[in-house]
């Protein structure tokens, strides 16, 4: 009997002991384990790299590094690419150092030094905006906003994921299918943060949960962002579900946080990522009778939180004198016989106050197009160093983009899509059903050619540090 005592004792006190183990390599009893990112606690690179493992940056950073270009893109000669990436947006000769990078001194369509708030909407495909639930609209608010705002009715996302939107609106880049840019080893971008903090203005972001999520605390912190205000700020009696607070809550205290901010007058940009239309789905009570499921009825609580953040917002001194950019991280799966799901791909975007007039902008609009659209409207000259452009006063011949395994080509009326898996590729008129691909091979090929030349070129830019500031 002593002897399964000792054993029992002996088996009770291993199990122990593998558990402290267990809880001291993962680091942390929140959501995430132990990260890079969690070292990560200012906006200088220098010192949040002083707390990192330099073994463990080692064993990242060749990780890192493993993760190449599908060998369609690999075949294509860099030299070629680059040549008709210029010639297609018309850029002169530059230096080899940064051969794309082109300096834009642009006329303001706005006044002063607006604030900027530009706000991620989760999952919010275009075809949310002509859904109905229960014989409601699910999405009074972005409906009635296209009448007063500069709305864009073609827009198309970089990718299918919140880092791939991210990256693209902020800094303009297309990732390289599956793989993040966030990564704690990526370089610095310049971008929408980047010019507006030289000009003066204080950064921040708003998230709903972990700012470890997707490395954004690290990322964001070496790429212009000063201050995160994510679930280390929020009551824990607020967290709904794995993914923090809901958007209402985020928005309340990103507002009161604004109005304290505001005090100094210093210009800021804040930026606000949602979260409540991505599952698991926390519908408030009120909003039960807004669809037919709780995937219907969260994206009218979306809608409405996005209301009474932005009425509130403009009602205050600060928000008279902002620049409000409103746009979906990407889409979200709905039926389709494409080979390549377009409503993932199909997003809103707006642009409006700080005395804009209400536009309706029909061409082919891209993410990567927000940041150099944002900073012309505001007269602040830049170093536009991606393929996106000032659509208001440029034109794109075709939008490129991909999913995880998908590089899509699209305008206003013909979308391409093309599988690195299967070498599959696909032709469509917008809205039908059939391949039209054996009848339109050149319009096929055209569009092919733009797509992987422009993506190409896009994954050099990043590879061979492009993306830096020139200075």
């Amino acid at each position: 009997m002593n002897n399964y005592k000792k054993y029992g004792v002996a088996i009770a006190t291993c199990i122990l002991l593998w558990g402290a183990v267990f809880c001291g390599m993962r680091g942390s009893f929140q959501r995430y384990p132990l990260r890079v990112s969690f070292a990560y606690f200012c906006n200088d690179p220098f010192y949040n790299k002083l707390g990192v493992n330099p073994l463990i940056n080692i064993i990242k950073s060749a990780d890192y590094g493993t993760v190449g270009i599908p060998k369609e893109l690999a075949a294509i000669d860099e030299q070629e690419a680059l040549s008709y990436v210029q010639q297609t947006l018309h850029l002169a000769a530059t230096d080899s150092l940064h051969p794309v990078t082109r300096v834009v001194t642009p006329v303001p369509l706005v006044e002063g030094h607006p604030n900027v708030v530009l706000i991620f909407m989760e999952s919010m495909t275009s075809a949310n905006l002509e859904r109905k639930g229960e014989g409601q609209w699910l999405t009074p608010f972005l409906r009635s906003l296209r009448d007063s705002s500069i709305y864009f009715s073609h827009c198309y996302s970089a990718g299918i994921h919140t880092n791939n939107g991210i990256v693209a609106t902020h800094y303009g880049f297309v990732p390289n299918f599956a793989k993040t840019i966030m990564d704690v080893n990526a370089d610095r971008y310049t971008g929408l943060p980047y010019y507006l903090q030289k000009a003066g203005y204080r950064t921040m972001c708003f998230i709903t949960g972990n700012p470890q999520y997707d490395n954004m605390n690290s990322f964001w912190r070496d790429n212009s962002i000063e201050d995160i205000y994510s679930l280390y700020d929020y009551p824990r009696e607020k967290i709904v579900n794995n993914f923090g607070v809901s958007d209402a809550y985020m928005f309340e205290y990103g507002l009161n946080k604004l109005n304290e901010l505001s005090a100094d007058s210093t210009p800021f940009f804040a930026s606000f990522l949602t979260v409540s239309n991505h599952g698991p789905f926390v519908v408030p009570q009120q909003y039960i009778d807004r669809g037919d499921d709780d995937s219907e009825r969260i994206i009218a609580f979306a809608d409405d939180a996005l209301r009474q953040f932005v009425t509130a917002a403009q009602q205050t001194e600060w928000g008279e004198n902002t620049l409000f950019v409103l746009v979906a991280d990407h889409g979200t799966t709905l039926p389709s016989s494409y080979d390549m799901v377009l409503s993932y791909n199909t997003i809103p975007l707006y642009i409006f106050g700080a005395g804009l007039q209400p536009q309706l902008i029909t061409k082919t609009t891209s993410q990567i197009d927000i940041w150099p659209t944002v900073l012309s409207l505001m007269g602040i000259e830049y170093d536009n160093n991606c393929l996106g452009v000032d659509i208001l006063n440029n034109d794109r011949t075709y939008s490129f983009f991909v999913s995880n395994e998908h590089l899509g080509v699209a305008d206003t009326t013909y979308f391409y899509c093309y599988s690195i898996n299967s070498q599959r590729e696909h032709l469509y008129r917008i809205g039908c059903d059939t391949d039209i691909l054996s009848d339109m091979p050149d319009q096929a090929a055209e569009m092919r050619s733009f797509g992987m030349n422009m993506l190409r070129v896009n994954l050099m830019a990043i590879d061979k540090k492009w993306t830096t500031p020139c200075e």
